[in-house]
């Protein structure tokens, strides 16, 4: 009676000891777009660079733009990245229209 009982306990600490996933996990939550405006007010069409292509945007238009937490908009230049003139930072830009005059 022993016998079966020490098998019975050696048996279901083994299928226990299985049951449980030792794989650790990480969560990791998705960056939002921060999302922004901005208001050409040079006088003439400006061509934008959001590091995955350009944008134009005329005189007196006003553009939102979103791009990922701390990716920055370019000025294009011959359809390459130019200077930088904004970073996407939720807390500073996030929800914000801001002249390109002033940028």
């Amino acid at each position: 009676m022993k016998k079966i009982a020490f098998i019975f306990a050696l048996a279901t600490m083994s299928f226990v000891t299985s049951s449980f996933n030792t794989t650790n996990t990480e969560i990791v939550t998705p960056v939002a777009d921060v999302c922004f405006k901005i208001k050409n007010d040079s006088g003439k069409s400006i061509t934008f660079h959001t590091g995955k292509g350009t944008v134009p945007v005329n005189s007196g238009v006003v553009k939102e733009f979103c791009l990922p937490e701390g990716a920055a908009l370019y000025l294009a230049d011959k359809g390459q990245k130019g200077k930088a003139i904004i970073t996407a930072d939720a807390k500073k830009v996030g929800g914000k229209t801001f002249k390109f005059s002033e940028l």
